[in-house]
């Protein structure tokens, strides 16, 4: 038998989900959410201390699901292990549906508040375990011998699930849980049979797999992404230039900089000479200094 807490609690986290896919997290107020749950303001706060811990608690109920689910599946005796990793597949993408309302809401929610770039904690910490249970997986289905190469087939797999829960979201796709999933492993069986023919250097080492398995601190920095880098000069901009002329150069010179990098194909002259109307700004000189570090990738030929 359940305990009335912890059914209270659940009570209140699908309620927060219905109004978050709704309006979105920002738009909504926890007086909003006790009056969906029948419940004062008062009461809610004795479950969840702010809306920032009731986040929280909802990416872990959303993992939580998909744990149980993939649990499940695992259960399964009478399925190998490629059967149960394509079901586990398939589970996940099916919960990304199931929730796909109110995933794009928060997506849109980090956007507006200038941090698409951030995970929140919980994300992260939970994203570590599902790529361990990758890892795993991977070795369980194709054998020990594609050790080596258990980076370079999570890089594929990860890569593709990302491009399918982007699909799911699309109105337009028609594509099935059931499909992805048969592509995800044709992919992956391809790519052992290649490793294993031609045993190449691997591409993601142990240690950077090691890494990113533990969600290690410093292991993907993305504060230090160019995008951040130009939001922090941009907030930092009235503080240093008293020009307000000067000014709407550096903002111009920012939002070109901005737009080029999230083109397909960034044009190095471009990036180069906004890099240089901001180096000529001594009052930028450190900020643009780092900026340029940041877009080394950018401005070097491949």
């Amino acid at each position: 038998m359940s305990h009335p807490s912890i059914d209270k609690k659940k009570l209140i986290l699908r309620a927060a989900m219905q109004l978050f896919a709704t309006k979105g997290s920002s738009a909504t107020s926890m007086q909003e959410i006790a009056e969906a749950c029948g419940m004062s303001k008062g009461s809610l706060y004795l479950h969840f201390k702010s809306k920032e811990e009731l986040e929280q608690s909802l990416f872990d109920y959303c993992y939580q699901m998909l744990l149980d689910q993939m649990t499940q599946v695992e259960l399964q005796q009478e399925l190998t292990p490629k059967e149960k990793l394509r079901r586990q597949l398939v589970v996940m993408l099916e919960l990304v549906l199931e929730l796909r309302e109110f995933l794009i809401m928060q997506f849109q929610d980090w956007h507006k508040n200038g941090t698409p770039y951030k995970e929140p904690d919980a994300v992260q910490a939970h994203n570590a375990k599902l790529l361990r249970h990758g890892m795993n997986k991977l070795e369980a289905v194709y054998g020990p011998e594609i050790k080596s190469y258990t980076g370079d087939l999570l890089t594929i797999a990860y890569g593709m699930v990302g491009i399918y829960i982007r699909l799911l979201v699309e109105p337009h796709v028609s594509a099935s849980p059931e499909r992805m999933a048969d592509h995800l492993i044709g992919l992956l069986d391809l790519s052992v049979q290649h490793q294993l023919t031609h045993r190449p250097v691997p591409l993601i080492s142990k240690e950077t797999l090691r890494l990113m398995s533990e969600g290690a601190p410093g292991s993907l920095d993305l504060q230090q992404h160019p995008l951040i880098a130009i939001k922090r000069i941009r907030e930092k901009l009235s503080d240093v230039i008293v020009d307000p002329d000067r000014q709407q150069e550096a903002q111009e010179t920012l939002q070109i900089l901005e737009r080029e990098i999230l083109e397909l194909r960034p044009r190095r002259a471009i990036i180069k000479g906004m890099l240089a109307n901001l180096a000529a700004m001594p009052e930028l000189a450190l900020h643009s200094a780092e900026l340029a570090q940041l877009l080394q990738g950018y401005t070097q030929h491949s």
